[in-house]
């Protein structure tokens, strides 16, 4: 084994990554591993994390976890205190996809405290920004907003335009699903500048999905529907499965809106089959509402009611507690379209106690979810 070829793997592996290139990032990372040896306790850490790393954002998040285990058990060994902080943000990310939020929480306090102890400025900003979206996943919508905010504090202290366009996104992300459609616009819009003056592929791609999903919301598709378009031509310029999967969502959720329910229906299948994939049980509740929905609105009820309660039943037995509130919306107003008396009061109580003003007043089918 050759310590300077696993140098020049890695630096390779580096290079495709900064380019968001993570299918050739991923090989690279994989070959220098192969080259370190036992010795080389420090570098096979990096290898762990930065496969992890790539892994992730390709959606195999269980082996990912993998990966940042044994990157872990390393740093562990070794007493890293730094490595082992970066290490727990990167598997805290991991395990929040998986839905693994108790798990998640205790990764990142513990980097938080290391990062806070060691005053490292960068490395608390990542993990706030972390934070917030296992925040916004769980359903505490403040605290993502408080976790995203002070992130973007830091990284403007440290002129980060990386970390200041993602900060922007997450606010943009839990501004939307508050019910602030103009907010969430203008932190997307303001993070899409900042990632095209680095020319951040992926992020310029996130941005621009969540800029159409904002003109979505604000029912403005024909601007909605070119900004998803954008969106999905970088991701599959970059092979990226995870957020693409919310692309199609979005767009078929659009589609939906606009009465174009074999094209929405296609969009969730397509979607679903990603979620299902990449083990997303979050995104698989939201693909099982637009199917419900789009069964329902061709009267085929038995399908409609099936798919809703499969998805109650996902959102109650994981900690998706937003998700929980979109079921009870769409169960309410499925039991409305029949004629029932519904109490429309109590589902708003129910998104206000999580920090969010959807529904408003016009809620109806089809639902224009956040």
């Amino acid at each position: 084994m050759s310590q300077s070829e696993g140098n020049s793997y890695f630096e390779r592996g580096e290079q495709e990554r900064l380019k968001c290139r993570f299918a050739d990032a991923l090989e690279a990372y994989r070959q220098a591993l192969g080259q370190y040896s036992a010795n080389n306790a420090l570098e096979r850490l990096r290898c762990h994390r930065k496969i992890g790393d790539c892994l992730r954002m390709r959606g195999d998040f269980v082996t990912a976890e993998n990966h940042y285990c044994q990157a872990l058990a390393i740093a562990q060994q070794q007493e890293d205190e730094l490595e082992l902080a970066d290490t727990l943000v990167g598997l805290g990310l991991c395990r929040r996809s998986l839905g693994k939020i108790e798990q998640t929480t205790r990764d990142l306090e513990q980097a938080q405290q290391i990062y806070q102890e060691w005053e490292d400025p960068h490395g608390e900003a990542f993990c706030l920004w972390a934070m917030g979206g296992m925040w916004r996943f769980s359903g505490h919508l403040r605290h993502a907003k408080t976790a995203f905010q002070e992130a973007l504090s830091l990284f403007e202290m440290m002129d980060d335009e990386l970390g200041i366009g993602y900060s922007l996104c997450g606010l943009g992300g839990v501004s939307r699903v508050m019910g602030k459609h103009q907010k969430s616009l203008h932190y997307y819009s303001r993070a899409h500048d900042a990632l095209k003056r680095i020319s951040d592929t992926f992020g310029i791609a996130y941005s621009s999905c969540g800029i159409a999903n904002a003109h979505r919301m604000a029912r403005d598709y024909g601007r909605a529907f070119t900004h998803f378009s954008q969106a999905t031509a970088l991701y599959k310029e970059i092979g990226d499965q995870v957020s693409f999967a919310y692309t199609l969502w979005g767009e078929a959720t659009a589609h939906k809106m606009v009465g174009e329910w074999e094209l929405a229906l296609g969009g969730f299948q397509q979607a679903d089959e990603i979620f299902q994939t990449t083990g997303d049980r979050r995104g698989t509740i939201y693909a099982l509402l637009g199917k419900g929905e789009l069964a329902f609105l061709a009267n085929d009820l038995d399908q409609a009611h099936g798919m809703l309660r499969e998805a109650l039943d996902m959102a109650t037995t994981n900690p998706f507690r937003l998700e929980r509130c979109h079921c009870h919306l769409l169960q309410v107003l499925f039991h409305r379209e029949a004629g029932q008396h519904v109490d429309m009061e109590e589902i708003r109580r129910q998104y206000r106690q999580f920090g969010s003003n959807f529904p408003g007043a016009d809620v109806t089918l089809p639902l224009n979810l956040p």
